[in-house]
């Protein structure tokens, strides 16, 4: 490999790690946007939830680096009892599935950093095959 090549070779992995970067920064930013617009409101500003009303992100270990199992949440809902941190939920959440397979990848990575303490995220294609 010339030289030439071997700094094409490096240019292109730079490009390729900053768009990584940059990617992820944006979709940091687009989960807290949507987050904010989608579901604050119930599991509120830190993700603590509602006490015996909505059950917290924040520290649920039942989401902990499961992202298809919070993606399916959003787009198809969930009722019935839940047990999060030993207290106990009998409620509903209403499908979501109106919103773009972007923007559930985009929630599922934030409220798993942020809330839940992971770091394993879903794309919109595997969002795609959740539906």
């Amino acid at each position: 490999m010339t030289n030439v090549n071997k700094f094409k070779s490096g240019l292109v992995a730079s490009a390729v790690a900053a768009i990584a970067v940059f990617s992820g920064a944006a979709n940091a930013d687009a989960g807290a946007s949507v987050y904010q617009k989608n579901c604050m409101a119930c599991h509120q500003a830190a993700g603590q939830g509602m006490a015996g009303v909505f059950p917290p992100l924040a520290g649920n270990s039942n989401i902990t680096d499961k992202p298809a199992y919070i993606a399916e949440t959003i787009v198809k809902g969930k009722s019935g009892k839940v047990v999060v941190n030993g207290a106990e939920y009998n409620g509903m959440m209403p499908p979501m599935a109106y919103m773009s397979d972007a923007d559930i990848a985009a929630v599922v990575a934030f409220v798993n950093k942020n809330f839940a303490g992971g770091s394993k995220t879903i794309s919109a294609e595997e969002v795609k095959s959740v539906r």
